[in-house]
């Protein structure tokens, strides 16, 4: 009986396995799906399967909260808080 536990035992835990070696940034919650939901008829170490595998995109800068970083950036370069070139490196590290 312990020898089967312990052969089944990476197979239950598989999902959470996965997530620490891809270093997923939602680990945490992919494991406690994995254990907690595992125990309930294993509905819970398939969403975690499932899971592990599919990582988020990353969110892109809109063009409107850079033009709108921007903007504030020229407000302050004519209030004289910000020179001319603090500006031009500000605004070019914005835009790339």
């Amino acid at each position: 009986m312990s020898i089967w536990a312990l052969l089944l035992l990476p197979l239950f835990l598989l999902p959470t396995i996965i997530a620490l070696k891809k270093n997923h940034p939602y680990k945490t919650p992919i494991i406690l799906i994995n254990i907690l939901g595992g125990l309930f008829w294993g509905i819970g170490w398939l969403v975690a399967l499932i899971w592990c595998f599919i990582l988020p995109t990353k969110v892109s800068n809109n063009q409107t909260g850079i033009a709108n970083e921007i903007e504030k950036l020229y407000m302050l370069k004519e209030k004289g808080i910000l020179s001319q070139e603090e500006f031009e490196l500000k605004k070019k590290e914005l835009i790339s």
